[in-house]
């Protein structure tokens, strides 16, 4: 008998962990797993277990599946190694709020022959069947508790949305932190930046120069990203509507369904804002940080070499023209050439540094031209027929909405009806867009010297301006070998 309880005296404490998690720590102070940590250790010394390890999520949410709680990993790992053979938390729900962790976690705990303690709920047996229905009934509880708490904010969302009030959030680039007053100097920045990317500037050229002018965002990042100025730039509400966000793709930005006028006010106009979106999510535009702006006519020349089709007419190649490097070592130790190429056939190519240079020249005395200057200032008669029309084609989409409620049109006929009037409306902002990014181009147009303004303009507002004013076609060389010639370029004004 004597001999027992002296082995009973000699077993050891049984090693334990403390788990801690908070959802949210505003201040970073951690306070809150602080105090569960204090609480923990004072259980676990009333039980007599030995705290060997302390494991902490601060700030993360146990309910959100697209969040990794590395210390719950991590102490999960310790008790399948056998480091640990107890667990103390303040509370289940400190552990667990979505059913499908906890049933991996009664799994280990089973298997491991795991003990588990809470300071406010007491023993958290999982041995047994009737300890996994309590904990299994307490997760469904605290499932049931976000759940409900998620339909409320979503309620309160959509009745902001219903009376077009913010909807809360990170402060919105250009707005104070009441979602609807205007930031002056904010806004000055989405103002010019939308006309300079109407103009044709792009916008990784637009990241570089915010970033370099020290321009900060609203938002945890200081600096400026492609994808955040574009998703800012083309967001509803700085038009003054109110939109949700649409599911999309990973790694693409945000899509959206735009809900109608909101209660702050525009920064920019909706014609504005529709070009803008017209011009971005555009399928044919190279839509990565690294857009084409170290050459002129990159993507914008075409070829000329004649084709002949198999009813034997013969018409240009129309390919676009890409700058490539041409030349060996030799060139590389001193200035390496390039050469234009067609990305349709290896069949045509033209020196870039002759071609440019010349295409330059021709455009600085276009722009000089006042009938130039007047085919692309704003407010000609086809932008308001296009204004006039896309009201009317909203109008459509309206009726077909009520006709469907009161019970007139079918679930298909709406679907059909929609889907030509959104193809029609894709064609006019198609067109405002276009109309829009000339008059954009005002900067070089207004300039005393329209000709110089382009001449000294960035690399990506002379492409813009090219592309607003002239089709350059490359035509094939007379012989092999040739000297570079400017008959070989074919121009076409665009009326």
């Amino acid at each position: 008998m004597e001999e027992r309880q002296t082995a009973g005296s000699a077993q050891k404490a049984l090693p334990a962990a403390i788990y801690a998690r908070i959802s949210r720590d505003k201040a970073g102070a951690g306070l809150g797993v602080d105090r569960q940590e204090a609480d923990c250790r004072a259980l676990a010394e009333r039980l007599g277990w030995d705290v060997v390890a302390v494991f902490v999520d601060n700030d993360i949410s146990a309910y959100d599946r697209r969040k990794v709680r590395p210390e719950y990993r991590a102490m999960l790992e310790a008790v399948r190694t056998g480091q640990i053979r107890g667990v103390v938390a303040w509370h289940p729900d400190r552990l667990h709020r979505r059913a499908a962790e906890l049933e991996e976690f009664i799994a280990v705990a089973e298997a491991h022959s795991l003990a588990i303690q809470t300071v406010q709920a007491g023993s958290y047996d999982l041995a047994t069947p009737a300890g996994r229905m309590v904990a299994r009934m307490l997760g469904a509880a605290a499932q049931h508790e976000v759940d409900h708490s998620r339909e409320r904010v979503q309620r309160a969302k959509e009745q902001a949305a219903a009376s077009g009030k913010y909807r809360g959030g990170i402060r919105p680039f250009g707005f104070e932190k009441d979602g609807v007053t205007i930031r002056e100097s904010e806004a000055k920045v989405i103002r010019d930046a939308t006309k300079a990317a109407l103009a044709g500037r792009t916008l990784a050229a637009l990241t570089r120069e915010l970033n370099e002018r020290g321009v900060q965002t609203s938002g945890r990042s200081e600096t400026w990203k492609y994808g955040a100025l574009r998703d800012m730039l083309i967001r509803p509400r700085n038009a003054g509507l109110l939109a949700r966000g649409l599911p999309g793709k990973k790694g693409q930005s945000y899509e959206f369904e735009v809900l109608g006028p909101a209660s702050w006010p525009a920064i920019v106009s909706e014609d504005e804002w529709r070009a803008l979106v017209s011009l971005v999510t555009d399928p044919s535009r190279r839509l990565t940080p690294s857009n084409e702006t170290k050459w002129l006519g990159s993507g914008i020349y075409r070829c000329g070499v004649p084709i002949v089709d198999e009813n034997g007419q013969a018409h240009p190649c129309g390919g676009t023209l890409r700058a490539t490097p041409h030349g060996g070592t030799y060139a590389r130790q001193y200035e390496r050439r390039y050469l234009y190429r067609c990305t349709e056939s290896a069949h045509l190519t033209i020196g870039q540094k002759q071609t440019d240079e010349y295409v330059r020249g021709v455009v600085a005395e276009l722009v000089r031209d006042p009938r130039i200057v007047a085919a692309m200032s704003p407010g000609t008669p086809d932008l308001a027929a296009d204004r006039e029309q896309r009201s009317a084609l909203s109008a459509r989409l309206e009726a077909f909405e009520t006709d469907y409620a009161l019970g007139n049109v079918t679930g298909p006929q709406l679907a059909k009806a929609t889907a030509t009037v959104e193809a029609e409306l894709a064609k006019v902002d198609a067109r405002l867009a276009k109309g829009l990014s000339r008059s954009a181009s005002s900067s070089v147009l207004r300039a005393p010297d329209p000709g110089q303004a382009f001449l000294d303009a960035p690399i990506d507002v002379q492409r813009a301006v090219l592309a607003s004013v002239l089709r350059v076609e490359v035509l094939p060389a007379l012989s092999r070998g040739s000297k570079w010639s400017a008959k070989r370029l074919r121009f076409t004004h665009r009326g």
